[in-house]
């Protein structure tokens, strides 16, 4: 018998198969490592030419550890689409949100939801901590219900969460999103997590874009695009709500019975929270650690579908909202000085009521059942009060000594810099009055933070010996103008004040810390405002909205 006609059935029959990604191939007994990655959507791409390769101008091709750093766009059919980046695997023990991207893409390439195909241009990283996800190790994450194969580690390769580095943009990963912000510039971002462990009756958590000093306008319409997705997925039965745990305590950790829903923490450090600053959308999802290791798969692609749908059905106002936000900051400018909040506190937003669980639990604290399940009606704190309003200087100037230091942090997030002989000339300069400080005891993302409070003054404050500011110094620093687009994350990244600035993070520390060895005369404090600051001080608090983050 001729093999010919065999052997070409065959592979007409495999070129026909659809691609599957490793969870699929292995009945959901793996999860996909990089080169699992590589090869599911280079097999698409070989099919659905559309798909490509995508590397950002500037970005990095590897992750510290080795690891490539992979991305691919599918741009949609229609000129009149939203840029959409889908992010996963930051923290490589949570791997739902890996798998799910990537079996998502395959349905749109196979014609499946159309209207997305059409309107949305899409960028995807599912393994966005490459070396992490390569790290798989059956005894990570015990409590979570995982496949044979072990998940990655949390961290990357030197140790760097990951989703705490977006200010001070230290890993290669954020390098590779920050040149992929420059360059594909999306109105909406997802990055997709797995809780920690908390216990509740929901199947997903999500979260908007907040980050104190955003567009109260833009957050309120993040949120109503999330609130809408609930409503929406719990008439088909998969329950979500805004992220967050029970407070003080979760019921069956210290037998605690909960008082409150969620803690604010709208800080930039986050990679969703800091297209707050950028007037984008961003969403945050969070499956719930319980769940079956192909249900969290399942949960999480529902969600993303489900948001992405609502982001192509409404994409006119996406495009208005967005750009609405950025023109309000620039009206700012124009009408008046704005001003930026320093601090907030966290507020009660609304009742619900929740599922409150309490858990039986196994070696590994795996849930194996319950003890109780019933029905609380709890306050859920899911915005803030600004607090600590100060009005803005005209810009900055970084002192050219720590350029080498400051420029490539700022022009990484896209932020224009200027020479110093830029500056307004008629604009009085400002010194930082150091007040107060706290440098932290405890180390943190490989640094011990620096709190600073204090003022800005015409005078520089009174030291012994400090190396004086002269005329040409001001012409050679960088000058950092705020009525910039991104004027917002300029001023959180430099003010010395900011919670989650280059001084807090670091950057600073040895012109700012000085140790009882250091016996030497006392550098000068390496920034400057320029422009008068009149009323710079405001503890009343305004109103805004926000949301949870880990």
């Amino acid at each position: 018998m001729n093999a010919a006609p065999l052997f070409l059935a065959g592979t007409l029959l495999c070129a026909f198969e659809k691609p599957l990604t490793a969870p699929e191939r292995s009945g959901f007994q793996t999860t996909s490592s990089t080169a699992d990655v590589r090869a599911f959507m280079g097999d698409l791409a070989r099919r659905y030419p559309a798909l490509k390769p995508y590397r950002p101008k500037g970005a990095p091709d590897r992750a510290e550890g080795g690891a490539p750093l992979l991305a691919w766009r599918l741009p949609a059919t229609s000129p009149d689409a939203v840029r959409v980046y889908v992010n996963a695997n930051i923290h490589a023990g949570e791997v739902e949100g890996k798998e799910a991207i990537q079996i998502l893409v395959r349905e749109l390439l196979e014609g499946q939801h159309p209207e997305l195909r059409r309107h949305l241009d899409f960028v995807v990283m599912p393994a966005y901590n490459a070396d992490a996800t390569d790290a798989l190790d059956p005894t990570t994450r015990r409590w979570q219900p995982n496949p044979a194969s072990g998940v990655g580690r949390r961290e990357n390769a030197r140790g760097l969460d990951l989703n705490r580095d977006m200010m001070k943009a230290e890993a290669a990963s954020t390098r590779f999103f920050l040149a992929m912000e420059r360059n594909f510039d999306p109105l909406v971002v997802l990055d997709l997590h797995t809780t920690n462990g908390s216990s509740h009756g929901f199947h997903l958590t999500y979260s908007s874009a907040v980050s104190i000093g955003n567009d109260p306008e833009l957050q309120r319409f993040n949120r109503h695009l999330l609130t809408e997705v609930r409503d929406g997925l719990k008439g088909a039965g998969l329950p979500t709500y805004d992220y967050g745990d029970f407070e003080p305590d979760e019921p069956g950790r210290k037998g605690g019975t909960p008082e409150r829903w969620g803690e604010v923490h709208p800080l930039p450090r986050y990679l969703v929270n800091s297209q707050a600053l950028r007037h984008r959308i961003g969403i945050l999802t969070e499956c719930y650690v319980y769940l079956s290791y192909p249900t969290r798969i399942e949960t999480t692609r529902r969600f993303v579908l489900a948001c992405c749908t609502w982001i192509a059905a409404h994409r006119t106002e996406v495009r208005a909202q967005t750009r609405a936000a950025e023109a309000r900051w620039q009206v700012a400018w124009q009408d008046r000085r704005p001003s930026l909040p320093l601090g907030f506190e966290p507020i009660a937003t609304e009742k619900y009521p929740f599922e409150v669980i309490t858990p039986i639990r196994n070696a590994d604290r795996q849930i194996i059942g319950e003890k109780a399940r019933t029905t609380l009606e709890l306050p859920a704190y899911l915005t803030w009060q600004d607090r600590d309003l100060v009005a803005l200087p005209e810009g900055y100037l970084v002192d050219p000594i720590c350029a080498d230091l400051v420029r490539p942090r700022l022009e990484a997030h896209g932020i224009k810099v200027l020479a110093g002989t830029a500056r307004p000339k008629g604009s009085p300069v400002l010194h930082f009055h150091e007040e107060s400080r706290v440098l932290s005891p405890d180390c943190f993302q490989g640094v011990f933070p620096l709190s600073l409070k204090g003022q800005w003054q015409p005078e520089p404050q009174l030291k012994p010996r400090i190396l004086p500011w002269k005329e040409n110094d001001l012409d050679r620093a960088l000058w950092i103008p705020l009525d910039q687009p991104l004027g917002r994350l300029a001023f959180y990244l430099l003010d010395p004040r900011s919670p989650d600035g280059l001084v807090y993070w670091g950057l600073l520390q040895s012109t700012l810390v000085r140790s009882k060895l250091m016996w030497g005369e006392p550098p000068r404090f390496p920034i400057l405002a320029v422009g008068t600051l009149a009323g710079t001080e405001s503890n009343q608090p305004l109103p805004t909205v926000g949301g949870k983050q880990e």
